[in-house]
């Protein structure tokens, strides 16, 4: 959840220096993925032994807690025969959030966190609850988003062993470039990370997100008004979101400045962005200040004149 930091303005900024990228391709089935409880496993240790169940999922998806309790039932019915693990996708989340649902609905099936989102870009993962079944040779036979009568045909047919009735899922391969960033060397630029839906679809289950949200915007727009002069640019996630959602939003906050869909979610990954809504600066190229904490316009713009006055 994102943090109200009200005291000072060291509070405010987080500076980062040196930022990595590190969006290169990986390996699903290496990825480490790390259970809340401390133990780290990898698709790869149940290949040639036990199908998996992977489901992806957020504490402020509406259809994912609708879901908990069928994925609850299977891991009580399969869980002996199939291995089922609940992957939180670690967007404006936090272990706190996820412990709250897991003693709501009494869950007690492995949950882990995507650090870095590194396993749901792996598997082009678009929008939560996403369903993903390997058989016991590795092999993805399933991918969906809803706890659907075929989902569980698939399931009591991997645990049966008739592996060879169901198909291979084939891998999709990604039409999309990876979004061009013009951070220019020779300017101050300001990456503003949003979603387009944050401030309708959270307003009752997470309403300060949503407030934030609302705000970020806002404070983005009035700002690009008063320093067009630096290079601004807006980064939607892709969850839910397509060009209708995107001019959508634009239309509804009037938004003037350059605004662009992450497709492939590069983006997000090479510069960490794990919550939304995140302002990075840069200046000369290199990453200045990151800001994700709305609340307070004012601090906000002061800090922007000091990074201006002392380019």
């Amino acid at each position: 959840m994102i943090k109200r930091i009200l005291s000072s303005l060291l509070l405010f900024f987080l500076i980062i220096e040196g930022h990595t990228v590190h969006s290169e391709s990986i390996n699903p089935y290496i990825i480490p993925i790390k259970t809340i409880d401390g133990k780290t496993i990898k698709l790869n240790d149940f290949k040639g032994n036990k199908p998996v169940y992977l489901k992806f999922w957020a504490t402020w998806c509406q259809p994912c807690r609708e879901q908990m309790p069928h994925l609850q039932h299977t891991y009580i019915e399969y869980g002996n025969k199939i291995e089922v693990i609940a992957v939180n996708i670690g967007i404006n989340d936090n272990v706190e959030a996820i412990t709250k649902v897991i003693k709501e609905f009494g869950l007690t099936f492995p949950v882990a966190i995507d650090d870095n989102s590194n396993l749901s870009h792996a598997f082009n993962m678009i929008a939560t609850p996403f369903h993903i079944l390997f058989d016991k040779n590795g092999t993805v036979v399933h991918k969906g988003h809803d706890a659907s009568p075929e989902l569980d045909e698939k399931i009591r047919t991997l645990v049966s062993q008739k592996v060879s009735d169901l198909s291979e899922i084939q891998s999709e391969v990604g039409k999309a470039l990876p979004l061009k960033l013009n951070l220019d060397k020779n300017k101050i630029s300001l990456l503003f990370f949003a979603s387009t839906w944050c401030d309708w679809y959270l307003k009752d289950s997470r309403p300060d997100m949503s407030n934030n949200c609302i705000a970020a915007q806002q404070t983005v727009n009035d700002l690009y008004e008063k320093y067009p002069e630096l290079n601004w640019m807006g980064v939607l996630t892709r969850l839910w979101t397509g060009d209708k959602e995107m001019k959508e939003y634009q239309a509804k906050y009037n938004i003037k400045h350059a605004l662009a869909i992450d497709n492939t979610n590069t983006a997000f990954i090479d510069y960490g962005v794990e919550d939304f809504p995140t302002l990075i600066g840069f200046n000369n190229g290199k990453e200045i200040f990151r800001l994700q904490d709305f609340s307070n316009r004012l601090l906000i713009e002061a800090k922007l004149k000091s990074i201006i006055a002392s380019d």
